[in-house]
């Protein structure tokens, strides 16, 4: 907005920054709420890991290990450390993805965004995208210890296909410019 004068002001006039912010469409509500739907099925997937975490690996449900702390009695240190220490990283990275999808999902239902966001996640779905196709061709064996086989691995490629379409549908023409970048 011009600094000298605000609307309303007898005189002023809006200045071209703000003809080209006013021109600018902003995505409907349609669009907004579609394009968060990748955001929100990977928190949801985030918090199913995060609890199979839990359950599986903390407390040892249908292992035959037990729970963590059962396992650790007598094992040599060096293992129980290196153990836990891949559990607590394991973990990190399942509560990562939750905090991730939750900030991008309200970040990403703002009307506007800096562009930097989109392509962001772009990239993410772009690699997403890339690894199911290494996987599918370079490692089926894996592919099949983790169940990603036949049509569970055509949905989750399906569901990266429709994130990197819906993000950019919201990926908008030109430039930043200060009013988004002072968004976040």
């Amino acid at each position: 907005m011009s600094p000298e004068r605000k609307p309303g002001d007898p005189g002023w006039k809006p200045s071209e920054e703000d003809v080209l912010a006013a021109q600018r469409p902003e995505p409907g509500l349609i669009l907004r709420v579609i394009s968060v739907i990748p955001f929100i099925l990977a928190g949801a997937f985030g918090v199913i890991a995060f609890v199979a975490w839990i359950i599986v690996l903390v407390l040892g449900v249908g292992t035959n290990r037990g729970a963590v702390w059962m396992w650790a009695v007598g094992k040599p240190t060096r293992e129980v450390l290196t153990q836990v220490g891949l559990l607590v990283l394991i973990g990190l990275l399942c509560a990562g993805v939750v905090a991730l999808s939750i900030y991008a999902t309200t970040y990403g239902f703002r009307t506007q965004q800096p562009r930097h966001f989109w392509g962001i996640a772009q990239g993410v779905f772009s690699a997403l995208g890339f690894l199911l196709l290494a996987g599918r061709t370079m490692f089926p064996g894996f592919m099949k210890d983790i169940g990603l086989t036949g049509g569970q691995w055509y949905f989750a490629f399906g569901l990266v296909a429709f994130a990197m379409i819906v993000v950019g549908l919201r990926m908008r023409p030109g430039g930043d410019d200060e009013e988004d970048d002072a968004d976040g």
